[in-house]
């Protein structure tokens, strides 16, 4: 059945009657770099003049979620704060329920935002709503430059988020700009549960000798509603366990193992659980949020529709579980035929302190990682070594740099990385225009130390429609790194072979260090195999199941 999409300003303005002239905003005032966080915001706020209420809560990495209202009729807005010449300012939109209506009804509503200006002292908050009657005689009296639409009773600005941003910053001197004055006060001092302390690391893990050996080859069959996913990150935990942890994944009913079956649903991101048994065989647990259900989420979850999450790295600290997060966010005006209708907004860090509970009751706490974005610094591969966490950064696809931040200080966003520089040694902060080339070419997904070699070995990743793996080796991590050497052809994407497709296209080789043989130098590799026709995808369960294979490193392990 097709819809014919219908356009709607879904407005929302905080304590304002409907027949108030109101100015919104199209588009919001903040991006995903520029968002920042105001740990004393958080908990509850009662304003005086209207007897009510409010809520901060913190949600994903650098926003927050304000509520007000009863449990049975609660009003939710994404509260993103932003500075503008040192002035603090709030960008509010209204969150709509996922229980209002379907996917179609809820896709026809666009989001406006509400800006104010802030000001914060001691237990105080005032927020001062944007002025209609200035912005009006900016506009129609004074017949200013002003991208705006009307929409109803109120006036819709149109800009741009850096046109925005530029407007209100040229004319922040205007005294009347902003007005009304709305006073919240803080009635609980910060002192609920809700407030965590960070957990200092002491005891570093990072030396890569301690290298955790497994047996067994991983498994992914389609089983107990895990119908295929991508990413394919792994973490060792011990001998015989390895957590996997995939970006998008379909997902269905409790028993389902075919996605032709109806209910079969996409989540960004779910966990498997791999253990080694006795006899080589490999049994395997997936995970994910609301399982079986009408609505299931990921572990992962953005609370925002903003992006979702998908999972480029993993790694343990101590009792920590680490997991690197990229914000994916829609491609704005892709074609229709356009595989890759996404764009990389930037990353999070996630905390887990329980990582050897269930994953869907993981406790996770994100943090901001606002130094990196893409295309000019997007995390690759991590190397924990000695007492650093070393990240390979990504520069457009054509280069990568090094960083690196002490493990003791990797979830306090206030301590700077560090950057390999031009003159060969580190430099404390992310200077771009300093930073030494370590590897000329496409990016990589993992990088190991092999011992037996004396080598680090990193994996290239798969540029689109190519069908070889390659790698490179390195006796430092800073290089000198050889060129990409091919390593193996794959057969989904290589004329004449059975398994071929012509629309199949595969990505992220990724190499599982505790599944080294050191015996006989082989490693094994997950791939990933997608199609841009999802029907093909719905037939073929050998599509988006993650491939599984040995590669010897007998001739390219000596350079």
């Amino acid at each position: 059945m097709k819809f014919k999409s219908i356009l709607f300003i879904c407005s929302f303005c905080l304590f304002t009657n409907a027949y108030s002239q109101k100015v919104l905003s199209l588009h919001p005032i903040f991006t995903e770099q520029t968002a920042v966080l105001i740990p004393e915001i958080e908990g509850l706020w009662n304003i005086p003049d209207f007897n009510m209420t409010v809520s901060f809560e913190k949600a994903g990495d650098n926003f927050y979620l304000l509520k007000y209202g009863s449990e049975t009729n609660v009003s939710t807005f994404e509260a993103v704060f932003v500075k503008i010449k040192d002035e603090m300012y709030l960008d509010l939109s209204g969150v709509m329920s996922d229980t209002l209506g379907d996917d179609d009804y809820r896709n026809m509503f666009v989001t406006a935002h509400s800006l104010y200006k802030i000001q914060m002292s001691q237990d105080t908050l005032q927020l001062y709503e944007t002025n209609y009657a200035w912005f009006y005689n900016y506009a129609i009296e004074n017949n200013l430059p002003l991208k705006y639409e009307w929409i109803n009773n109120a006036m819709l600005l149109t800009f741009k988020t850096d046109e925005l941003k530029s407007f209100i910053s040229e004319t922040s001197n205007e005294k009347e700009l902003f007005n009304n004055s709305i006073t919240l006060i803080n009635i609980n001092n910060h002192t609920d549960d809700k407030i965590k302390t960070n957990i200092v690391v002491h005891d570093s893990e990072a030396k890569y000798s301690t290298v955790i050996s497994q047996t067994c080859k991983p498994q992914f069959p389609l089983k107990d509603g895990w119908l295929g996913g991508d990413g394919d990150v792994s973490v060792p935990i011990n001998a015989a366990t390895t957590l996997f942890i995939f970006s998008d994944t379909y997902v269905g009913n409790k028993n389902q193992q075919s996605r032709k079956v109806p209910g079969m649903k996409m989540v960004s991101n779910s966990v498997a659980i791999q253990t080694c048994l006795p006899n080589g065989e490999t049994d395997v647990k997936y995970f994910w949020n609301n399982m079986y259900s009408e609505n299931p989420e990921p572990i992962f979850k953005t609370y925002t529709k903003r992006y979702i999450y998908w999972v480029p790295g993993a790694f343990l600290v101590n009792d920590n579980l680490y997991i690197v997060l990229e914000k994916v966010g829609p491609k704005l005006g892709a074609s229709p035929d356009n595989v890759f209708n996404f764009s990389l907004l930037g990353f999070t860090l996630a905390k887990i302190s329980n990582p050897y509970a269930a994953p869907n009751e993981w406790e996770i706490e994100y943090i901001p990682l606002p130094d990196f974005v893409n295309p000019e610094m997007a995390i690759g591969p991590h190397v924990k070594l000695n007492n650093y966490i070393y990240f390979f950064v990504s520069r457009y696809d054509k280069a990568q740099v090094l960083v690196r931040k002490q493990l003791d200080f990797i979830d306090s966003p206030e301590k700077p990385f560090e950057y390999y520089a031009l003159d060969k040694t580190w430099k404390t902060g992310l200077d771009t225009t300093d930073m030494d080339t370590i590897v000329n070419g496409f990016r990589s997904t993992t990088v190991n130390y092999h011992p037996d070699l004396k080598q680090w070995v990193m994996i290239s990743d798969i540029a689109f429609m190519d069908n070889k793996i390659k790698m490179r080796t390195a006796p430092e991590l800073t290089g000198p790194w050889s060129d990409e050497i091919i390593i193996y052809e794959i057969p989904e994407v290589t004329p004449g072979n059975p398994s071929y497709h012509k629309s199949n296209f595969c990505y992220l080789p990724r190499e599982g260090i505790q599944y080294y043989d050191s015996e006989k130098h082989e490693m094994l590799i997950t791939y990933d195999i997608n199609n841009s026709d999802f029907s093909e995808i719905v037939s073929n369960a050998q599509i988006y199941t993650p491939k599984v294979i040995t590669v010897s490193l007998k001739k390219y392990g000596s350079r």
